[in-house]
C-alpha cells in the first residue's frame, strides 16, 4: 500500500484492547487524521488559489555574462539556455460553497443579537421614529460579509459586534464536537440543516437578490460568445448588462470609492446561490446519513466544524492583525466602539478615572486566543467523550434514525455478539434441564 499502510496499520491498532488515553479507538485515530489533513486543505485553499512553481526555460544570446545556464549552439550561434522555476496562481473554488454558508452563519450572528437588541430598545424605550431593521445582508466575491441596520432604533453594538464571532465559533465547535461520533454527528448534522433552511430564510426576508435574473444579460452574452459564436450579439447582451447595472445601482446606499466599484446591490447575498449551495450541503449530508450506518458524516461534521471556526481566526488575523490599519473587520468597530464610548466618558467625568483607548490589535489579539483555547477544548472534550470504536458507532448510530446501508465489519461484530447470545442461553437450558433432572431423581430417593 506504499505509504498509506503504516497510517492504516496504525488506525487499525486502535481496534484491539481497551481504550486509554494513550491509546485511541480507531475512530480516534481516523478523525484525528482528518482534521489534520483538513486544516491543511483549508489552510492551501482558503483563498480559492493554489501557487505552485513550475520550470521555465528561455533562450538568449550568450554575451558572456549570463552565469548559471546551459549553453547550446543553435544555427552557428552560441545561445544560453536559462532554466528556473515560476510560481503559477491556478484558481481552485473548492471551497466556495462551504464559505458561502460560513459566512452567512456569521452575518446570521449579527443579524440574529442585532434586531432582538432592537425590539428590547423599542419594548422599553418606545420607537424613535421607524422600526429598527435588517437593511441588508451581503456577501461579496471574496467570501466577505455585511450585515447593515436600518431605521429609527440602533442595535446594542457592544453585543452586536462580537456576536458573529461567538455565533463562528458556537457553530463551529459544536460541529466538531459531534463529529467525533457517527450517532452524535446525526444531531449535528441536523443542526447545520435547520441553520442553513434558517440563513436562506432571512436572507430571503431581508431582499435577497436573484444571480440568475440580475446577471441573465450576462449569461446569455457568455452563450453567444462561446456556443453561438455571435460576437455581435455577445456585446449587445453585455451592454444591456451595463445598463441594467446602472440603473439598479441608481438607488444603492453601499458605494465603494473608486468609479463603477460594486455596490451592494452587486455584493449581497444571492438567493439562488444560497439555495443551491445549501441544495450541495444538504446532499453530501444525505449521502453521508445514509452510508455505513453513518460512519462517514463524521468526516463531514470535522469539516464544516473547522471550516466555521477557522473562518473567525482568520478573518482575526488577516484583518485584525496583519492588516490592522487598512482592513475593516468586527474587531475594528469593536475599537471603535469602545473608543467612542471612552471619549464619551471622560468628556461626561473629567475629574474621575480616564478610560483609554483600545487598538484593534487588541481586540484582535483577545478574540484569537478565545477561539484557538475554545477550538483546543473541544477537541480534547470530544477525545474523552467519545472513545467508542467504529464497529461499536455503528451499532448504536442505528438506535437514531437508522441508515440504509450498514456498515459490514459492524454486521459482523452484532452477529457474533447474537450467536454467542443464543450458545449462551441453550447451555443454560440444557444445565436447567440437567439440574431439573438431578433434583427430580433426589427427590424419588427421598
Amino acid at each position: 500500500m506504499g505509504a498509506l499502510g503504516p497510517i492504516s496499520d496504525w488506525i487499525e491498532r486502535g481496534s484491539f484492547g481497551d481504550w486509554s488515553p494513550s491509546h485511541p479507538s480507531d475512530a480516534q485515530r481516523e478523525s484525528m487524521l482528518f482534521l489534520a489533513a483538513a486544516f491543511v486543505f483549508i489552510l492551501l485553499l482558503w483563498q480559492g488559489k493554489f501557487t505552485t512553481p513550475a520550470p521555465f526555460f528561455k533562450r538568449i544570446p550568450d554575451e558572456g555574462k549570463v552565469k548559471k545556464t546551459k549553453r547550446k549552439i543553435t544555427d552557428g550561434r552560441i545561445d544560453s539556455l536559462i532554466i528556473g522555476l515560476k510560481w503559477y496562481t491556478i484558481s481552485i473554488p473548492l471551497l466556495v460553497p462551504f464559505k458561502l454558508l460560513t459566512v452567512l452563519y456569521h452575518e446570521l450572528g449579527h443579524a440574529v443579537v442585532g434586531m432582538l437588541s432592537i425590539w428590547w430598545k423599542e419594548m422599553k424605550y418606545g420607537m424613535n421614529g421607524e422600526r429598527g431593521r435588517i437593511e441588508y445582508i451581503m456577501v461579496d466575491r471574496y467570501e466577505g460579509g455585511l450585515t447593515q441596520f436600518g431605521g429609527g432604533t440602533e442595535p446594542n453594538y457592544k453585543l452586536t459586534l462580537p456576536a458573529g464571532y461567538r455565533a463562528s465559533c458556537l457553530i463551529g465547535c459544536w460541529f466538531l464536537f459531534t463529529g467525533f461520533d457517527a450517532k452524535w454527528s446525526k444531531f449535528g448534522a441536523i443542526t447545520l440543516f435547520l441553520l442553513t433552511s434558517f440563513a436562506t430564510l432571512v436572507c430571503f426576508l431581508v431582499r435577497a437578490k436573484s444571480g440568475i435574473l440580475q446577471n441573465w444579460h450576462r449569461i446569455g452574452a457568455i452563450m453567444y460568445k462561446w456556443i453561438f459564436c455571435n460576437k455581435e450579439m455577445a456585446k449587445r447582451k453585455m451592454r444591456k448588462h451595463q445598463l441594467k447595472r446602472e440603473e439598479r445601482n441608481e438607488t444603492a446606499r453601499y458605494k465603494h470609492d473608486s468609479e463603477g466599484a460594486p455596490t451592494e446591490k452587486d455584493l449581497h447575498a444571492s438567493q439562488d446561490i444560497i439555495m443551491g449551495c445549501s441544495l450541495l450541503v444538504g446532499v453530501i449530508l444525505f449521502l453521508a446519513w445514509n452510508w455505513d450506518d453513518s460512519i462517514y458524516l463524521r468526516f463531514v461534521m470535522l469539516f464544516m466544524g473547522l471550516l466555521s471556526a477557522l473562518y473567525a481566526v482568520w478573518d482575526i488575523v488577516l484583518d485584525g492583525l496583519r492588516y490592522a490599519k487598512v482592513a475593516k473587520s468586527d474587531v475594528t468597530y469593536m475599537a471603535d466602539e469602545h473608543n467612542k464610548r471612552a471619549d464619551k466618558y471622560n468628556e461626561k467625568f473629567p475629574e474621575g478615572r480616564r478610560k483609554h483607548h483600545r487598538s484593534t490589535r487588541f481586540y484582535a489579539l483577545i478574540w484569537l486566543l478565545r477561539k484557538t483555547s475554545m477550538i483546543i477544548l473541544v477537541i480534547v472534550i470530544a477525545y474523552f467523550v467519545f472513545h467508542l470504536k467504529k464497529s461499536e458507532q455503528a451499532i448504536e448510530s442505528r438506535e437514531f434514525l437508522p441508515a440504509q446501508f450498514h456498515y459490514g465489519p459492524a454486521d459482523l461484530e452484532q452477529d457474533a455478539k447474537i450467536a454467542g447470545g443464543r450458545i449462551q442461553g441453550t447451555v443454560k437450558d440444557w444445565m436447567g434441564v440437567e439440574q431439573n433432572g438431578q433434583e427430580r431423581r433426589v427427590f424419588r430417593e427421598v
